[in-house]
């Protein structure tokens, strides 16, 4: 079994350098997306602290906002509250709350809500620990208990809270042969400790920088740690590329302040906001029915141009964190959507083939595809494209297999145009077969969140991860764009 847990979230509106309460929601959401898409744990675990504030007039309105994003959880979910969270009741009546004893897929789990005591310690009530052996009785599987504060045998753990009648409370764990204790509380979390047949594990605080998660995996009468930290090492200097303005469509939530909050709490050396070009010039109606595509800079209505608007934000966010590009369409024909005296406001371009004229017609040979995917490529990367955004992500789009034949042309091109090429999993699924040929013929890379959503903004774990499957073990910054445009070495 794969088990998630997200503890201490602290969602609130104080600002404080250690705990980030502000970005809390996002990071949350940010979590749960992780957990979706690349940890898909079997069950979730919400061990408390999920407010700052418990008994504060807003606390039911962020507990709400927080249970939404949970509720996008593809795993089951249990959440306890914690000595933050203010009464258990009120916690409930935005929480679903677990029973007694919960069985998911063969684990017993047993939630305590447990009496907060002087020290942010806590104790546990003998009807209580009488739970153990109940749970056992006519049940042979794992049982995992479930906690806000510091579990752990006294004198073994650098944990600075404990139960202060630990010792019975472990007595009664061993007897009946709890496998596994979670507690959070300590934001800065704790090796687990293997003790009498028990693992006791303490969980780091989402709240607190690299903002992380667990994941335990029960195997074989074992318990497997693995961390999981959702912003990325400041010593790898990375950027990310390519992040969406509210001026996007498609947008969910973008905001640009708020995204370079984002950005510098991930650990990123850098943001680069890169509007989509056809958004500016043509209206929603028009980009989306392809009618951009089809006519292209010249079919452009003056009257729907909203450039202007986007580079009254390139204003707004100017300095040493921001560069401002554009992620600039090609046409049918492979020329840029992007007027001349537009690109010469921008920082770089990141170009981007969206469709290909016979793309929608499920009738069109593969052959055919290939051939105006070339064409269009060659004359486009001709114009000045810094990055190619999300290389072939277009067929996924309209369920159609990646051509693997494109991969040693396009980087052919790439090479000879001097264009990187972007990591991109906004919805995609990037090759590292084609990304590994990138790296053997020197053409360089960049990264992209192709944030339309905050929570996405240097999300970059993925992209290291298909790095490293594309053979490339070392240093990333030797494969990748710095913020100057400049390749490192």
């Amino acid at each position: 079994m794969k088990i998630g847990v997200l503890t201490d979230i602290h969602f609130g509106s104080d600002i404080c350098d250690v705990r980030r309460r502000t970005i809390a929601d996002m990071l949350l959401l940010r979590a749960v997306h992780r957990l979706n898409r690349f940890v898909r744990p079997d069950v979730t675990l919400v061990l408390g602290d999920v407010v700052d504030r418990g008994e504060a007039s807003d606390a039911s309105d962020r507990r709400r906002v927080l249970r939404a994003f949970l509720d996008n959880l593809k795993s089951p979910w249990i959440a306890i509250p914690g000595n933050h969270d203010g009464d258990a009741d009120a916690f409930y009546k935005d929480f679903p709350r677990p029973g007694e004893v919960v069985d998911l897929a063969g684990v017993r789990f047993l939630p305590f809500l447990d009496r907060e005591e002087p020290g942010y310690n806590a104790s546990r009530t003998a009807s209580d620990i009488a739970r153990f052996a109940a749970a056992r009785s006519n049940f042979a599987g794992p049982i995992v208990a479930l906690q806000h504060c510091c579990l752990a045998p006294p004198g073994l753990s650098h944990d600075p809270y404990n139960y202060l009648n630990a010792p019975e409370i472990i007595a009664a764990m061993r007897r009946h042969g709890v496998m596994l204790s979670v507690s959070g509380h300590n934001h800065d979390g704790g090796d687990p400790i293997v003790d009498g047949g028990v693992t006791f594990v303490t969980a780091p605080g989402l709240c607190v920088s690299p903002f992380s998660f667990l994941l335990i995996t029960l195997e074989n009468g074992r318990a497997a740690i693995q961390r999981e930290d959702l912003a990325m090492p400041p010593s790898l200097g990375l950027v990310d590329w390519h992040v969406h303005t509210p001026l996007a469509y498609c947008s969910e939530n973008m905001s640009i302040p708020r995204a370079m909050e984002l950005g510098r709490a991930f650990g990123l050396a850098g943001i680069g906001f890169s509007e989509h070009s056809g958004h500016l010039y043509y209206d929603a109606e028009k980009y989306w029915n392809g009618t951009c595509l089809r006519k292209g800079i010249q079919g452009a209505d003056p009257k729907e141009n909203r450039t202007a608007a986007f580079f009254d934000i390139a204003r707004s966010a100017a300095g040493p964190f921001v560069k401002m590009g554009l992620e600039v369409d090609a046409d049918f024909s492979g020329q840029m959507v992007l007027r001349p005296e537009d690109r010469s406001k921008t920082d770089y371009l990141i170009g981007a083939i969206h469709d290909l004229p016979g793309l929608r017609d499920p009738d069109c040979p593969a052959a055919k595809l290939e051939e105006d995917f070339l064409r269009i490529l060659d004359r486009f990367l001709g114009q000045g494209v810094q990055i190619l955004a999300h290389p072939f992500r277009l067929f996924r789009r309209r369920n159609r297999p990646v051509p693997e034949s494109l991969f040693a042309p396009t980087v052919a091109l790439l090479r000879r145009r001097g264009t990187a090429a972007e990591i991109n999993f906004h919805a995609n699924e990037p090759s590292a077969a084609f990304f590994r040929q990138c790296i053997n013929e020197g053409v360089r890379l960049s990264f992209g969140s192709d944030a339309h959503n905050l929570y996405e903004i240097g999300d970059f774990a993925p992209h290291l991860r298909l790095l490293r499957e594309a053979g490339h073990a070392g240093d990333p910054r030797d494969v990748l764009l710095t913020f100057d445009g400049e390749k490192q070495r």
